[in-house]
């Protein structure tokens, strides 16, 4: 039963660890753009030394008892935040950095799994805390790299926070676009010869975004009332790209459908819905879906 406690605990550590080091190639390989504060930069920066922490803990063994609870808690934190996921349609878990797995796949495969068998295989005959105490060699011999080098990682992802725009990917900041000046992402749109006559309401959507999910429907309703005020609308699909089963907008519908080119890595909160008027940004609003009437005030009021 401790032989299998410790593999167990072995197991939950070392996938801590890994989630980890994929967090931290993301934090310094490209900008965190997500909604809210459990997703943003600032949080990983909590997150990711507490993971790693815990995960260096629950390999080496000390404090047995108290590691194994925390590990049993962390997993089933877990649990609820990748269950929610999995329920809002989320592509992805956001566990392993850029490495996008299905969040129902880490769900079944890896979160549960763990805690079952952490639940399951406790570290019987130990104690809470202390005493008895550690050998002090062992101890100090993880104790002390450990402190060294989870402020380390820390000064590192704050030193070397990554750039808006490189050559593999862009941050997309519609506060940017302002001033009538010609929507500068026409150039990568493949329908950017409509967009660039008349007045358009552009809506654009990751196939993954549960905003996206409500927005379109209500906008596909608005579609009659804007045409009506002569004001057309375009849908724009943003990489990457669903197959048929995950597509928010089924092909051949009314409202006209273009695509983002995926010439380099799009990042933005969406939904993204821009006014134009022959090509240039009239307003534009960055993952919120306005109403009718402040389209139509964006398109006339200008």
């Amino acid at each position: 039963m401790k032989k299998a406690n410790i593999i167990v605990m072995w197991i939950a550590g070392i996938f801590l660890i890994g989630a980890s080091v994929l967090k931290i190639h993301q934090l310094v390989t490209e900008p965190i753009i997500s909604k809210g504060l459990w997703e943003s930069w600032e949080f990983f920066l909590i997150q990711i030394p507490l993971e790693l922490g815990l995960g260096i803990w629950l390999v080496c063994g000390l404090f047995r008892k108290a590691g194994w609870l925390l590990g049993l808690i962390a997993f089933g934190g877990f649990i609820g935040v990748t269950l929610y996921k999995s329920l809002s349609g989320a592509e992805s878990c956001g566990c392993f950095g850029v490495v996008k797995v299905n969040p129902w796949v880490t769900l079944i495969v890896v979160d549960i799994p763990i805690f079952l068998l952490l639940a399951i295989f406790r570290p019987k005959g130990e104690k809470l805390l202390p005493p008895p105490w550690p050998k002090a060699a062992h101890f100090l011999a993880i104790a002390i790299p450990t402190f060294i080098l989870l402020p380390a990682i820390e000064y590192v992802l704050i030193t070397n926070k990554p750039p808006m725009v490189s050559q593999t990917y862009e941050v997309i900041d519609v506060k940017q676009w302002g001033n009538q000046q010609r929507w500068s992402l026409l150039d990568y749109i493949d329908i950017k010869e409509q967009l660039q006559n008349g007045e358009w309401v552009v809506l654009m959507y990751h196939n993954d975004c549960p905003d996206c999910r409500e927005a379109i429907p209500l906008y596909e309703k608005m579609y009659k009332d804007l045409t009506g005020n002569n004001v057309n609308m375009a849908f724009i699909e943003m990489p990457p790209y669903g197959d048929d089963n995950l597509q928010l907008v089924k092909p051949g519908g009314e409202v006209p459908h273009g695509v983002l080119n995926d010439i380099k890595k799009w990042l933005v909160e969406t939904p993204v819905v821009v006014v134009l008027r022959d090509g240039k940004v009239l307003k534009a609003w960055q993952g919120y879906a306005p109403t009718f009437d402040e389209l139509l005030n964006a398109a006339f009021g200008q």
